[in-house]
């Protein structure tokens, strides 16, 4: 217990020694140089002169302003010279301090900005400058000024005359390191750390280091363009992506994992494109744009995901339109009428005697013997139009088709698998194909 406490104690005296130490640095220091001195007659004050010569030393007090200046406390500071000369001497400069020229007069508070100021010349007949060292009649001179002092580096010069001597010297009031303002009042200290990067204005106002911001300057100014929500940044020119965010200016957002045709506004979000669908947006909603399945100009129409169905234009067919439709295939023409294929369509060339978009119909009558391979005329209409009766394996409307014994497919009820009819003048041939390595059973049928 007893341990701690003088731990604590400790800790509190280094404290109050800080404090004590910042204190006694001060705000400011009033300067005064002395530059020469006139006692061209070597006397003292009380008019007695110095033997061999008036070895000559200052002493300083600085004080409160004082409408009259009187002897008491020297409550802003005092400071005493060595020996600077005899009798009459100029004042050598000596900027490195010491006690010597220019004086220093620190204090460590604000500068009222008025003073009062007594220089007193005195002689010592030796090296002990003490009050009590001295002869009681010691004084040369003794002069008090007072009066208004703002801060700043300028040199006030002022000269003081007495019936015996003469002083001119030069004073000023100027701020401590660290310390700015008219008062010496404002502490501003230049760094470049992780508490703040700037440098101190003349009023001790904080100017931020290039890229620095905020009120002591410990703020970063991110990449220009950097978004203000979506990124940051630890350093001047940096732009760090909050999560869900991408892009140098973090402005991009990151779709959600796996979304394959989409994009997002928000972090995670997978917006399909046009023509994908599902979670992940891979689901083809436009097979048509995306793989044109429909051939030969046929048009194309979505039907469900990776489905479709092809519009042929005419004359072709299939589920790709990929198809060429020869329409005379079906063997449209009528009696005997030839069939041409062509762009949209097809063009029947009729025999003598017909006509018609399939040659269905006939100027013919009976009497130009119009029924063929034997076929018989009947008159029909009073004789305006015929019938033909054809003999057996011929048919049409005149007999100019043979009949295919195949047409109504006979194999099918004599085969289980699968058959092949292949037909004759009066019977057909059923070909069985019994299974996959091609075994066959032939069964011929007369008809």
């Amino acid at each position: 217990m007893a341990a701690a406490v003088r731990s604590a104690f400790g800790w509190a005296l280094l404290l109050l020694v800080a404090l004590w130490q910042q204190r006694a640095a001060g705000a400011g220091v009033f300067q005064l140089q002395l530059q020469e001195f006139a006692n061209e007659r070597g006397l003292l004050a009380s008019g007695r002169p110095c033997e061999p010569g008036c070895r000559t030393f200052f002493r300083v007090c600085l004080k409160h302003y004082q409408a009259v200046v009187s002897p008491g406390p020297c409550t802003f500071g005092s400071v005493s010279t060595p020996v600077l000369g005899t009798n009459s001497f100029a004042v050598k400069d000596d900027s490195s301090g010491g006690g010597r020229n220019p004086l220093q007069l620190p204090f460590n508070f604000t500068w009222p900005g008025t003073f009062s100021l007594i220089i007193e010349a005195w002689h010592t007949p030796g090296d002990d400058l003490r009050p009590e060292a001295l002869p009681p009649d010691a004084l040369i001179s003794n002069i008090a000024i007072h009066g208004s002092l703002a801060v700043g580096q300028n040199w006030l010069p002022y000269e003081q005359n007495s019936t015996l001597t003469r002083l001119r010297y030069s004073y000023r009031v100027i701020c401590s390191d660290n310390y700015y303002g008219e008062n010496c009042s404002r502490l501003c200290k230049k760094r470049d750390d992780h508490f703040g990067h700037y440098v101190c204005q003349p009023d001790g106002s904080l100017s931020c280091l290039p890229g620095w911001t905020g009120e002591y300057c410990d703020q970063p100014i991110c990449l220009s363009g950097c978004h203000e929500q979506n990124g940051y940044c630890s350093k001047p020119a940096e732009c760090l992506c909050r999560p869900g965010w991408q892009g140098r200016l973090c402005n991009e957002c990151i779709p959600h994992n796996g979304c394959h045709h989409g994009t997002c506004s928000i972090p995670w979000q997978c917006t399909c494109d046009e023509g994908w669908g599902g979670l992940f947006c891979d689901q083809d909603l436009n097979y048509c744009t995306h793989h044109s399945p429909c051939k030969n100009g046929a048009t194309c129409s979505n039907s469900g995901q990776r489905s479709y169905t092809c519009t042929c234009r005419p004359g072709y067919t299939g589920v790709d339109c990929e198809l060429e439709l020869k329409e005379c295939d079906s063997n449209p023409c009528r009696n005997g009428g030839s069939c041409k294929d062509q762009e949209n369509g097809y063009h029947c060339l009729c025999h003598p005697g017909y006509y018609g978009l399939h040659c269905e119909h006939s100027t013919l009558t009976c009497a130009d013997s119009p029924c063929f391979n034997g076929g018989s005329c009947r008159e029909r209409n009073q004789g305006a139009s015929y019938a033909c009766e054809c003999p057996p394996n011929f048919t049409g409307s005149n007999c100019e088709k043979k009949v295919d014994r195949c047409t109504s497919n006979p194999c099918a009820n004599e085969c289980r698998i699968s058959a092949i009819c292949s037909p004759r003048d009066s019977m057909y041939q059923s070909v069985c194909l019994i299974s996959e390595e091609r075994n066959e059973c032939v069964i011929a049928t007369e008809v």
